[in-house]
């Protein structure tokens, strides 16, 4: 899977997160309890992960970009991906 395409899942998950957010906010508007406050906030925890790992990516898209160009001419020339790279690999090649 490439950069990109993990940048991509990144922003899907990202929306995601936002409507379960939504969700877990509605449902503690309309039944204040422990229970529900305790599910809004685990839902805004994952929404702050997600959207830390995009902002990461979004901070570094130039890096990534380049990374990902050096990637698809190494494997032109040499049939794997490039060593060195200036941001860390998103995900292991299979």
């Amino acid at each position: 899977m490439s950069d990109l395409t993990m940048i991509a899942e990144y922003i899907r998950d990202a929306m995601q997160a936002v409507d379960e957010a939504h969700h877990a906010s509605k449902n503690l508007k309309e039944n204040a309890n422990h229970e529900t406050f305790d599910a809004f906030r685990t839902k805004m925890q994952e929404l702050r992960e997600r959207l830390r790992k995009l902002k990461m990516v979004l901070d570094d898209e130039e890096d990534y970009a380049m990374d990902e160009l050096m990637d698809a001419l190494s494997k032109v020339y040499t049939e794997h991906p490039a060593e060195y790279r200036r941001t860390p690999r998103m995900a292991e090649e299979k």
